[in-house]
């Protein structure tokens, strides 16, 4: 069953400036980032390895915290209010991302520098755009949503079911540009159009069904 769902997805985003080193080192002294903000910074593994950030929600939400750097090993650490660790991801790379549902009130993250040297990077906290419902295998919702050429976009796709595999998809009225099919609970694409004018989001249920939630963000 294919529906396009009259909802236009709007890409609201705030872009926080560079700090310099030394200013957001301990949770006391955290950078504040919006909810559907992006935020940027650098961590050196000599000096100024952490950089701690704070972010409201002014009710209980499913966000997505996602670290776009460049170069190295970066891990990216997610806590509430009261500093109990919630959520970590500690890949090999300089991307990572944590998600899941949150409650009213202050959060904490910690970017980490774990591998040698210096890395920029992108921070960002976003409350779902959308949820949905795919009733069964080959279900489909699509959402339009304007974008502008220059501009990135990450769109990301989760759930929390182990029976049920939703799919991300970006395309044209003509075809289809990028796709997500990872089997686990979370699905990102990121992605900069070179043609302003609107584009489609298709979320496709791959096997089950269940409830999603949509994300955008762009810088």
């Amino acid at each position: 069953m294919h529906r396009l769902l009259t909802a236009t997805l709007l890409c609201v985003v705030w872009v926080t400036a560079a700090l310099a080193s030394g200013e957001n080192d301990t949770p006391m002294g955290a950078s504040t980032v919006s909810l559907n903000g992006i935020a940027r910074g650098t961590v050196c593994k000599a000096g100024d390895s952490v950089d701690w950030w704070k972010v409201y929600t002014e009710e209980s939400t499913e966000i997505v915290v996602f670290l776009d750097g460049v170069g190295g090993d970066n891990d990216l650490y997610f806590y509430n209010g009261t500093l109990d660790l919630e959520a970590q991801s500690t890949g090999s790379g300089s991307d990572e991302v944590v998600y899941g549902g949150v409650r009213k009130g202050w959060h904490y993250i910690k970017v980490y520098r774990y591998s040698s040297g210096c890395s920029d990077y992108y921070l960002g906290v976003l409350s779902a755009d959308v949820s949905g419902y795919l009733r069964g295998t080959g279900d489909i919702d699509v959402y339009r949503l304007y974008m502008s050429a220059g501009t990135t976009y990450w769109i990301f796709l989760t759930d929390h079911s182990a029976t049920f595999d939703p799919d991300l998809y970006l395309a044209t009225s003509e075809h289809v540009i990028a796709e997500s099919d990872n089997t686990g609970n979370i699905d990102v694409i990121k992605y900069t159009p070179s043609v302003f004018g609107y584009y489609y989001i298709a979320v496709g249920s791959a096997s089950g069904s269940g409830y999603y939630w949509l994300f955008v963000g762009s810088r």
